[in-house]
C-alpha cells in the first residue's frame, strides 16, 4: 500500500502542472487544449478530454486531485496502523 504513495504524489504533481496550464489558457481566452495536455489528463484517469474547453476541464482536474488526495490520506492512515 505504501508503495502507492509515490505514484499518487507524482500524479498530483502532474495534475498541478496541467491545472496551471489550463488556467493560463483560460486567462488568455484560448479554447483549443493541446493533445499533449489531453493525453496527460487521460493518463491520470480522466476520459473524454479531447475537444473540451479549459473551463470545463479545470473542475474535472480539481475533482481528480481531490480524489487522489483522499486516496493518499487513506493510504497514510492505513500505514500508520
Amino acid at each position: 500500500m505504501v508503495r502507492e504513495s509515490p505514484r499518487l504524489l507524482r500524479e498530483l504533481s502532474e495534475l498541478d502542472l496541467v491545472l496551471d496550464f489550463l488556467e493560463r489558457m483560460n486567462l488568455h481566452d484560448l479554447t483549443k487544449v493541446p493533445l499533449t495536455v489531453t493525453d496527460r489528463l487521460e493518463a491520470s484517469g480522466l476520459s473524454d478530454t479531447q475537444d473540451v474547453r479549459p473551463t470545463l476541464l479545470i473542475p474535472r482536474v480539481l475533482d481528480r486531485q481531490q480524489f487522489l488526495r483522499r486516496e493518499l490520506a487513506a493510504l497514510r492512515r492505513a500505514g500508520a496502523n
